[in-house]
């Protein structure tokens, strides 16, 4: 798979720096895509023709957390842990009407917390832990084979 569509794909290994540089350029793909879809809600019709774009986006942003989870030497379904847990924790406090009462809000923020330590093992694990060193049962090592010392 060549070009654009390798960063869809659900296959092999992405080591740290390749993690971060989709990162990067997902989040500023999406920060363009919300500034285009501001300037778009008066013409319905071209709004439409972007949710293909957008969905994209998002295949992209699990294909590489999956590829980095690969590089780690563990299966894919860990981003349901990593990613929805804590979208779903946090989601009751921001659908939440305004005038809500204030042990529901509380409530509600506190689900919202609890969903912060599962992001934070999520940022240690994705991002700033290592890669499994040599090839894994994912594929071959993404930095390559390691060094042999010198014989002197």
């Amino acid at each position: 798979m060549g070009g654009v569509l390798k960063y869809l794909s659900f296959r092999g290994r992405s080591n740290r720096q390749r993690y971060w540089l989709m990162v990067l350029s997902i989040g500023g793909l999406m920060f363009v895509s919300a500034i285009v879809a501001v300037m778009l809600t008066s013409v319905p019709l071209l709004a439409v023709i972007a949710i293909p774009f957008c969905v994209a986006v998002v295949v992209a942003a699990f294909a590489n957390g999956v590829r980095r989870l690969h590089d780690r030497n563990k299966s894919a379904w860990w981003l349901l842990l990593f990613y929805v847990v804590p979208v779903t924790l946090g989601l009751p406090f921001r659908v939440m009407p305004d005038g809500s009462p204030d042990d529901v809000q509380a409530a509600a923020a506190l689900l919202a917390v609890l969903g912060l330590p599962f992001s934070i093992w999520g940022l240690v694990e994705l991002g700033l832990l290592k890669g499994t060193a040599g090839p894994n049962r994912f594929g071959e090592d993404p930095l390559g084979p390691p060094l042999e010392p010198a014989v002197a």
